[in-house]
Formats: structure tokens, C-alpha cells, sequence
């Protein structure tokens, strides 16, 4: 709780309740509750296994309007990444209690090898079987969690990504699913139709990451920690600690005079890269030579 009284101190007015898993917490009714109080506008991210009637009830009587449930396939696909049987349908249980209960609910689909192609197989599978969602938010493969440990096997190549987006245009025409790359890619890798389709990424700009020890990151897979928000108040934390973030110094140069401005794409995808760097995708000559990534 003490962590909601420095965020309302702050006079931050959005909370997105994460994990983590935040429906296995204990006392995520309390959070959910008292988080109300503060007057915050509320949403989510779970991985719905642990959403029924009963907490979707719960949300919507603490203002809970939208959220974002993790689906990564279809249930052969989803069981093989999340290696917890029957999660598949438990998920999409979880999105029909939202969804039943006026909850809009985004989907997001951790890309993988073995997913790749099966966004449109998923969403075609959810709109034949009356799963009505808002959208689908396909994002990056990070170095991150389990993926971290054998990265050089799991990671996707620049074509893996590429291959997404016809698949994303499909959902969008055939599908009438709102279908986007819902995390940061370097626009000059990408041809100009499917600019439209990047969301991009607001870390240490529009949002942040805090965990449960109050420890602040510009993202929840970002590397490192500006500080604490129990022992510095955000708004110094954010102003002044951030600053070099916000300053896109750290960046190629060519990435900070590109027209076609995404900030170096995703820095949480460089595997060696800290707290700056610009996306592992993006090269620049050094020796001679061109090099795959650039880690700061």
C-alpha cells in the first residue's frame, strides 16, 4: 500500500496492476481496493488462468473497465510455451469472464519460434469460437526470464519478425481484430506499409515499471533500477534520473537524425546491452565492418 501513497503523491493517475501473476497475490483484492480509493484509473495484465466470474465481478466494481490477458497460440502452441496443461483453456476462460462481465480485453502474444506463424491461426480460432477481444498485441522475444538462459537458441532473427506482419495485415482485413506489434522495432528494418502497425514504446517517457519493493525501472524487462520510490520521491526519480534516458544521447547518431523516429527500437532486446541500448537489430560499422548489434 505504501507504494500506491507514493504513486498518488506523485500525482500519477493510471496504475496498471502486473506481475509477476497479480491475481495470485494474497491480497490483490485489498491492492485492487485500495487502489480504487486513491481514485487511479485501473487496468491489468494477467495471464487469465486465475480469472473467473467472480474476480471479473470484482474488477468491474472497482472502476476495472480494460486489461490485457496473455495468449500465445492455440492450445497445443500456448501448452508447449507455458508447459502448464490445460492453461490454454483456463486463459480463455478468463477472457470470457472479462468479456461477459464488460470488461474489453487485449490480447498479448509473446512471439517465439514456435508461434511465429500462428497469429492468424489464433485469432481466427478465437473469432470461430465467440472469443470476442479488442485486439491482438504480438511483442518481442527479450532476454528476459526463462529466455535469457539460452538465448543464442530461442532468439528470433530479423526475418522471424518480418514474417509477422502480412500475418497482422490479415487479422486486421479478413479477421476485423485490431492487430498491432504492440513493443518498439526499428522502422528503417521495416517496410513503410507496416509502419502503422508498431505501436512503439513509451518507457521512461509515458510509463514506467515499479515492483514490489519499490524499485523503479522505464520497463518491466529494462535492465537495472533508477531508484527506489520508498526512498526517493518519484517525481525526482523520474525528472532527473531519467534524464539521460529521455535524452537518446546513448543511441547511433544515425538513429537520433532518422525521420522516421522510433528510438532505437527496443533497448531491453540487446542480451549485453545495460540500462542503454538500442535494439539488437541495429547495426553500424565499426573496424570496417558491419556488426549485428550495438550495446552500449
Amino acid at each position: 500500500m505504501s507504494i500506491l501513497d507514493k504513486l498518488a503523491e506523485a500525482e500519477v493517475f493510471e496504475v496498471r496492476l502486473f506481475g509477476g501473476e497479480f491475481f495470485v497475490y494474497p491480497y490483490w483484492l485489498e491492492v485492487l481496493e485500495y487502489a480504487d480509493k486513491l481514485d487511479f484509473f485501473l487496468s491489468f495484465v494477467s495471464n487469465g488462468t486465475h480469472i473467473n466470474a467472480e474476480v471479473a465481478q470484482e474488477l468491474v466494481a472497482h472502476r476495472v473497465i480494460g486489461g490485457a490477458i496473455s495468449l500465445h497460440g492455440t492450445k497445443e502452441i500456448h501448452e508447449s510455451i507455458t508447459q502448464v496443461a490445460r492453461s490454454f483453456n483456463a486463459a480463455v476462460n478468463g477472457i470470457r469472464a472479462c468479456v461477459e462481465n464488460g470488461i474489453g480485453i487485449s490480447i498479448l502474444y509473446t512471439l517465439t519460434k514456435g508461434n511465429r506463424l500462428s497469429v492468424f491461426d489464433t485469432c481466427r480460432w478465437l473469432k470461430e469460437n465467440g472469443v470476442e477481444i479488442d485486439e491482438i498485441n504480438v511483442g518481442r522475444l527479450t532476454p528476459y526470464g526463462r529466455a535469457k538462459s539460452d538465448w543464442e537458441e530461442v532468439k528470433l532473427s530479423l526475418h522471424d519478425y518480418l514474417s509477422v506482419f502480412p500475418q497482422l495485415e490479415r487479422i486486421r482485413n479478413d479477421l476485423g481484430i485490431l492487430a498491432s506489434f504492440g513493443d518498439a522495432f526499428p522502422l528503417c528494418l521495416l517496410p513503410a506499409k507496416y509502419h502503422d502497425y508498431v505501436i512503439g514504446c513509451w518507457q521512461g517517457t509515458g510509463f514506467g515499471h515499479i515492483d514490489h519493493l519499490g524499485n523503479v525501472r522505464s520497463c518491466s524487462i529494462a535492465k537495472g533500477s533508477y531508484g527506489n520510490i520508498l526512498e526517493t520521491p518519484l517525481t525526482k526519480i523520474w525528472v532527473e534520473r531519467l534524464a539521460h534516458f529521455r535524452s537518446l544521447k546513448w543511441l547511433p547518431a544515425k538513429c537520433q537524425e532518422c525521420d522516421n523516429f522510433c528510438g532505437g527500437g527496443c533497448s531491453a532486446s540487446c542480451y549485453d546491452g545495460g540500462m542503454y541500448a538500442p535494439d539488437e537489430f541495429i547495426q553500424k560499422k565499426r573496424g570496417g565492418h558491419h556488426e549485428r548489434q550495438v550495446c552500449a
